[in-house]
């Protein structure tokens, strides 16, 4: 039962995560805020890893052995992908000025570019019903988000919206590749700290780094590494290596229409019928997707 109910929540995390940086990135640069994000996402994982090493997973002679450099920087690889080209070029592209249902909208077509390479990599062949599902969920996500979109979207932001689309993709592929060599907590500490280098690099090379630390700005922070960082993201961990790509990817389409109408409650952002339909829409599309997926 505990695990049907993932997906749900994921969904709320994932999408709660764009009202929060929207928030954040009011009191701070991009780059700065991922950066001081990741590094506190890195230190608490990395206790949670250590307390589990001490109290419930003394090492012993069997398993004393050191953990294979291999999967270790494929983890790596990982975090840098979702954490810092996804999350780095979406942040970059709302500080550009590019609308987020704009953002939002290119990458929700990860789903179809995902599950299509899935095809040819893991030889998972969606049924004719799934592929039904994506393209409703695609078309839900438009609705959902026509209301909103913008006319004369930024170069720059439009850009930086391919690049996180691209990261996602390539990240889900290959955690998908290597999920389970590596433990859950020890892979989200060494994905945090990856990430948290990228930034760190970032912040003394390309940008003039700015923090104003304002209760907003602390609650945004703590809700992105808590809610998003500890929440969504290991849930998403946790789906990727029970279920299909298809099907893990399927929820991202919920995403944006959840996203609206989060949007809607805490920051009275406008909500119209053509997005409410566009959820539903969304919705059947990820019915048809994963009704015959075990999670």
């Amino acid at each position: 039962m505990f695990y049907r109910l993932l997906p749900f929540i994921f969904v709320f995390l994932w999408s709660s995560a764009f009202v929060t940086a929207k928030i954040g990135l009011e009191y701070a640069t991009p780059f700065a805020f991922l950066g001081v994000r990741f590094l506190i996402t890195f230190i608490l994982f990395g206790v949670i890893t250590g307390a589990i090493l001490l109290y419930v997973a003394k090492p012993t002679a069997k398993n004393t052995n050191t953990t294979s450099t291999e999967p270790v920087l494929a983890t790596a690889l990982v975090g840098l992908l979702l954490h810092g080209g996804y999350l780095g070029a979406s942040f970059f592209a709302m500080a550009s000025g590019l609308g987020s249902a704009m953002a939002a909208l290119i990458v929700s077509t990860q789903p179809l570019l995902t599950t299509t390479l899935a095809i040819f990599l893991f030889r998972e062949m969606p049924s004719r019903l799934q592929w039904t599902g994506i393209g409703f969920g695609f078309c839900g996500v438009i609705l959902a988000l026509w209301p909103t979109l913008s006319i004369n979207p930024p170069i720059t932001g439009i850009v930086a919206s391919v690049v996180a689309l691209i990261s996602i993709t390539i990240g889900t592929l290959l955690h998908k590749r290597i999920g389970g060599q590596i433990s859950l907590m020890k892979s989200n500490m060494i994905q945090a700290f990856a990430a948290s280098l990228f930034f760190g690099a970032l912040v003394l090379t390309v940008e003039t780094p700015a923090i104003d630390w304002t209760s907003r700005f602390v609650f945004a922070l703590s809700w992105q590494i808590l809610a998003v960082s500890a929440g969504a993201y290991v849930i998403l961990m946790i789906m990727i290596k029970r279920k299909t790509v298809a099907a893990t990817t399927s929820y991202l389409f919920l995403v944006p229409p959840s996203t609206a109408i989060i949007a809607y409650l805490a920051l009275n952002e406008p909500l119209s019928a053509i997005t409410i339909s566009g959820f539903g829409f969304a919705a059947f599309g990820v019915y048809l997707v994963t009704r015959f997926q075990k999670i």
